[in-house]
């Protein structure tokens, strides 16, 4: 691999330069994660000890930081010029940040590492005016959550449209114990109205082909796929009233993992996090899970897209001092294995963005890995090749903050599943919205 291939020897040269210039030994960093589950919060401190110790003296003060209460506590933190050193959190953060002047690129440290060693989309994803603003740690990825068990029980293949779907959720739902309410429901539709509900819509959204800017042109284009997003959310709050519990209007994360953990779902959309819920609650749960890539909507189409994202490490603006001893502990921290052993704390799913990483025995020995290799397998071929972030669909851009840090789109559909206001209605006023904070942020 040539470490250097982007920008030439003499420029990565002078980057390096720049990360060893300055001893760290006088600095105390803070360091943010939204990672706040010990197992991998805890990796994360370890590491940060063992590169800290390297470093003449440098000092960090680690948080954990719920993503619910994040943009509030970045925005005190803006506002009071004590923002963190560094942060690891999603590309919407990164965005968010950026777009107020609040980081440095960490170009010089992508092309240090090597850049060819990163998987493009995830640095395309937080890439802006020729500069990468996030160094990408772990891939997300929403996928269909199954039980193949209840799948071959009742013969039912995988989905491949939206009818289908709904068809196998509907004879999945049974009410076992005939008290009226079903014990298991085909297929959680969550629409909790912070984060949740956004991460649900757009992915029948984007399977659908819809985004919210051109991939190509950058143009808004939400107004132009309005059809789309009233047949998708119609076709969503569907599923809910026939094989959702009635509650999911109002869940969040935990709610639906914890509910197919514990054999109450079917299938549920997921970001591979029931995998170590199953470990700890429900050991017997995983040999009965399996994946497919959420379908489009008709079976002679794939899903156009998907929704993911990532994890990422940014580096807030400062004295040079500061932000080249944030790059260096940064640097430290992305040997393979390091890299690697951050992925397997999720424990798996959470792919490493870099090559190098996944390839690692670190990762390939994770007895999870191992386990659910065919899983792997069809995320990598049929659900990572083609992915959008809501309003990333053409690079970095703030307005994926303005959606994680406001409720206006679960607002709507909430309102929408409670018959408060039509589907249409509610895509409306989704839209509305959405010109509303891009004329706010002047994207």
């Amino acid at each position: 691999m040539n470490r250097f291939s982007k920008g030439g020897l003499s420029a990565a040269v002078l980057a390096i330069a720049a990360l060893v210039a300055v001893p760290a030994a006088a600095q105390t960093l803070t360091f943010w994660t939204n990672l706040t589950t010990a197992s991998q919060a805890d990796v994360i401190k370890k590491q940060i000890e063992e590169c800290r110790a390297g470093q003449g003296g440098l000092k960090v003060n680690f948080e954990t930081i719920p993503f619910g209460s994040m943009y509030t506590r970045l925005i005190t933190a803006m506002r009071n010029g004590s923002p963190p050193d560094i942060m690891n959190t999603l590309e919407g953060a990164v965005a968010f940040v950026q777009s107020r002047g609040g980081l440095v690129p960490v170009t010089d440290v992508v092309d240090e590492l090597g850049r060819d060693d990163f998987r493009a989309s995830y640095l395309d994803a937080v890439s802006k005016n020729g500069e990468i603003w996030g160094l990408p740690d772990w891939a997300l990825h929403q996928e269909v959550w199954y039980r193949k068990d209840l799948f071959e029980k009742a013969g039912i293949a995988v989905p491949k449209s939206w009818d289908e779907l709904k068809a196998a959720a509907k004879v999945l739902t049974k009410d076992e114990n005939g008290d009226g309410t079903p014990d298991v429901y085909g297929f959680a539709v969550p629409m909790g109205r912070s984060l949740v509900a956004p991460q649900t819509f757009f992915q029948f959204f984007y399977a659908a082909g819809g985004t919210i800017f051109d991939p190509k042109t950058g143009k808004y284009a939400f107004n132009e796929h309005r059809e789309k997003a009233v047949k998708a959310l119609s076709f969503m709050l569907d599923l809910y009233k026939t094989a959702s519990p009635p509650s999911s209007v109002e869940w969040t994360w935990n709610d639906f993992r914890n509910g197919y953990v514990q054999g109450k779902l079917a299938m549920t959309n997921e970001w591979g996090a029931v995998v170590l819920i199953a470990a700890e609650q429900n050991p017997t749960m995983l040999d009965n899970m399996g994946v497919f890539p959420f379908p489009g909507p008709t079976a002679d189409k794939p899903p156009v897209a998907s929704l993911n994202g990532g994890y990422y490490y940014l580096v807030a603006r400062s004295t040079p001092e500061r932000e080249q001893a944030a790059k260096r502990l940064l640097t430290c921290m992305y040997t393979p294995e390091r890299v690697a052993e951050r992925a397997n704390s999720r424990p798996i799913f959470a792919l490493p963005a870099t090559r190098s990483a996944f390839e690692s025995e670190t990762y390939q020995s994770n007895e999870y890995v191992r386990r659910f290799k065919p899983e792997i397998e069809t995320i990598f071929n049929e659900v990572m090749p083609n992915w959008y972030r809501y309003g990333q669909e053409a690079g970095l851009n703030p307005l994926t903050g303005q959606i994680e840090a406001t409720t206006f789109i679960g607002d709507a559909i909430q309102a929408a599943a409670l018959g408060q206001i039509t589907p249409e209605s509610a895509i409306e006023q989704i839209d509305s919205q959405l010109q509303y904070q891009i004329e706010m942020i002047g994207n």
